[in-house]
């Protein structure tokens, strides 16, 4: 998710399948983006991002990595996040979730006070959910770390292309108050999804990222200047067992 986060954070994620035991579900999935974006921010290069969820009642916690490859992979670092969550549904058509994300930076972070052992954030998050037509949805965000809140809308529809395919589409934008740096950004998806069978899914899919800061295309953004809009694309699978 990423998760339910963020994620991602987030790049495009693979069908949100599970597979129950009692009320126990699990569910797993692996992406590979050309670019990790993560709230308008190109965080890595090329890079592979797993992660796996557990569910019970309306309790989830889980947890994603994300690791670069090629020649930019030892300056982008690798990610390792993991979070709970607990759902609260307010009515047939409200929901609202609340939780807790730890980033955790193996390699540290020039964003962060890092006394070796790598570095990390926390961050509190709630959001709510409404059952209607193009799903919308609002989420706050607040990193005690970076001292920084977030609010982001999302909408997003699932259209059925053929037997076991859908066309899933979806738009978020946000804005980052940090101390001592803020910015807005944007982001438009386009994803082809494909149900191998009930418990195992796969997509590709294309990302629009817009920022009011330049901080997109890691590539760039490692030779001194980023750009303020950047096509990426993201492949993946799911499975829940």
């Amino acid at each position: 998710m990423r998760r339910l986060l963020s994620t991602a954070a987030l790049a495009l994620c693979a069908f949100p399948l599970t597979a129950t035991a009692g009320d126990i579900s699990v569910s797993t999935s692996v992406d590979l983006v050309s670019d990790y974006v993560f709230r308008g921010v190109s965080l890595a290069d090329t890079a592979i991002q797993p992660g796996v969820e557990v569910s019970k009642g309306d309790f989830t916690v889980g947890a994603w990595f994300s690791t670069g490859f090629g020649n930019t992979s030892i300056v982008a670092g690798d990610e390792l996040d993991l979070y709970a969550s607990y759902s609260v549904p307010l009515s047939d058509r409200f929901s609202t979730d609340v939780g807790v994300t730890y980033y955790h930076y193996p390699q540290g972070g020039s964003l962060f006070e890092t006394e070796g052992g790598g570095a990390g954030s926390y961050e509190v998050f709630a959001s709510l959910g409404f059952d209607t037509v193009l799903a919308p949805s609002v989420s706050a965000y607040y990193d005690f770390t970076l001292e920084a809140f977030t609010l982001e809308g999302g909408i997003s529809h699932s259209l059925p292309v053929a037997d076991k395919t859908s066309l899933d589409l979806s738009g978020s934008a946000g804005l980052v108050d940090g101390d001592g740096f803020s910015y807005e950004y944007g982001l438009a998806s386009a994803s082809l999804g494909y149900g191998f069978t009930d418990n195992v899914s796969a997509y590709v899919g294309g990302n629009f990222s817009i920022n009011s800061e330049d901080a997109l295309n890691f590539r760039d953004i490692l030779e001194g200047e980023g750009d303020d809009t950047l096509l990426w694309f993201g492949a993946g699978i799911a499975a829940g067992f």
